[in-house]
């Protein structure tokens, strides 16, 4: 801020001095508050406030108020090399391996200003032109690359599926932007493809739909626009119907879309998207190389509160008495054509009548969740302190449990080793995903041998798939007090 010194001289200064000095201060302060002003009006504004001073408490509290409708994607922009204002270049950040070209199917990128040529069918990354070509890929053995990987069976530059068998890759072309015929697409766009998803609640919740909330997460992008595209049909099974109604509006106010139909929708030859994400599909179940998902609890727990708030509920509820649902597993696209049943609980009846004897003043509740809207799923289950399930997909709605209830999960007796587990243990088989769900404790009821389990069709061989629990009430009864005396000393 710039100061007017007046120095003090004789009075004896003629009359006239003063009044251009006068005239001067007012000029000068008359410009001094029309450049604050304009500074002012110019200046940066943010809806994000930090430490801001809260009277409660007589202390500080740290506000993020992150306005749901922006996308928070803003990079450092220097004008440096004068590249025409018309001219745009195409870019990538990715995160995962920088230094191995293979490591594809767990790498998860943004691609910025590409386009899909519908001539080619492909998606356009545009160098910067006139300049020399510059290295996009730093891989350990094959040193600097200037492309991406090409697309077969086997590479990709990452992978558009959670089964890793739908490898992408943009193309690159010596080619300026398009100027004429095409269509620029100004909201975030994910390019996805299912593969358990459209009959397997468990992997299209906590995978297929889930990596789109981790990759926006992760990539710290947050567009409430989002346009979820499907690479392959969509299928018209319950489940995905559940989806649209009551997930992908968790993520997003936009349906999701066919691919190619979405592309054909636009009379142009290049479709151009401003930001596009690809890749990051995680395999959180049943995968010989994910034994734990460390380091994913803030992903899974965020995830699970959108959806419950989507649907109308608080992620933080908490219920003010004991409620107990045992999990009935009566329906079962993998039920053997043999068997009545799949994984479910063997002796449900006398279970039932266990705990309404052993615990009278506590509700309980047998559930098919198949036959109830999934949103009054989620509204049960949050009024559940004690959840018993047999494992599978079945108990991969346990998430949407409040804080510090517990799910007490049935195991399964190994006879042939996989996914860490061997011969004559006790496997929990979705244990690499439930043990990181870390508001809910989770107990798992034991299986010790063939005593434990009964084959659900006469040619059963394996007790992970063909088998359903005997559960021993004695052994059970430990784990329910368990939990009950573990809520009591949170009270």
């Amino acid at each position: 801020m710039t100061e007017i010194f007046i120095n003090e001289e004789s009075n004896k200064k003629p009359r006239v001095y003063y009044k251009k000095s006068l005239y001067l201060v007012i000029i000068l302060a008359t410009i001094g508050a029309f450049m604050f002003s304009m500074i002012s009006n110019n200046s940066f504004k943010s809806n994000i406030r930090f430490l801001q001073k809260d009277n409660i408490f007589n202390g500080y509290r740290a506000t993020l108020d992150f306005s749901k409708t922006n996308i928070f994607s803003s990079e450092i922009g220097i004008s440096y090399l004068r590249q025409n204002e018309r001219q745009y270049s195409s870019k990538f950040r990715c995160t995962g391996s920088e230094n191995d070209i293979d490591a594809w199917k767990e790498r998860l990128c943004v691609f910025y200003n590409t386009c899909y040529n519908k001539d080619t069918n492909q998606l356009d990354y545009f160098r910067f032109l006139p300049s020399k070509p510059k290295p996009i890929f730093y891989d350990a053995a094959k040193r600097m690359l200037y492309e991406f990987s090409k697309i077969s069976r086997d590479t990709g530059f990452v992978s558009l599926s959670t089964d890793g068998e739908t490898p992408y890759a943009p193309v690159i072309v010596n080619e300026t932007y398009p100027t004429k015929n095409f269509t620029k697409l100004y909201h975030v766009h994910s390019l996805m493809k299912t593969h358990f998803g459209a009959n397997d609640i468990g992997h299209g919740l906590w995978e297929e739909l889930g990596s789109i909330s981790y990759s926006m997460e992760r990539m710290n992008i947050v567009d409430r626009k989002l346009i979820i595209m499907h690479l392959n049909k969509m299928e018209n099974t319950s489940l995905f119907r559940t989806y649209h109604q009551y997930v992908i509006p968790a993520l997003t106010q936009n349906s999701m879309v066919e691919f190619e139909l979405y592309m054909k929708s636009f009379n142009t030859k290049y479709v151009c998207f401003d930001s596009l994400i690809v890749g990051g599909q995680m395999t959180i179940l049943k995968n010989p190389q994910t034994k734990e998902n460390y380091g994913r609890e803030a992903l899974f727990y965020n995830w699970r509160s959108k959806i419950i708030q989507y649907n109308g509920f608080d992620p933080n509820f908490i219920p003010k008495k004991h409620h107990i649902i045992i999990t009935n597993k009566s329906d079962s696209l993998w039920t053997h054509p043999n068997a009545k049943r799949y994984r479910a609980i063997a002796n449900l009846e006398e279970v039932e009548k266990f705990i309404r004897y052993t615990y009278p003043n506590i509700s309980t509740e047998v559930i098919e969740w198949h036959t109830i809207p999934f949103d009054k799923q989620i509204e049960k289950l949050l009024h559940t302190t004690i959840l018993i399930t047999p494992c599978g997909g079945v108990s991969l709605i346990l998430p949407m449990l409040p804080h510090g209830a517990h799910a007490i999960v049935m195991d399964y007796y190994v006879t042939m080793p996989l996914h860490g587990f061997q011969v004559g243990q006790s496997g929990s088989l979705d244990g690499a995903f439930l043990n990181h769900i870390s508001h809910v404790r989770i107990q798992y009821y034991q299986i010790y041998g063939p005593n434990d389990y009964q084959f659900d069709f006469p040619e059963g061989r394996n007790p992970q798939n063909d088998a359903s629990i005997i559960i021993n009430t004695t052994r059970l009864q430990l784990l329910i007090d368990k939990a009950l005396e573990e809520m009591e000393l949170e009270e």
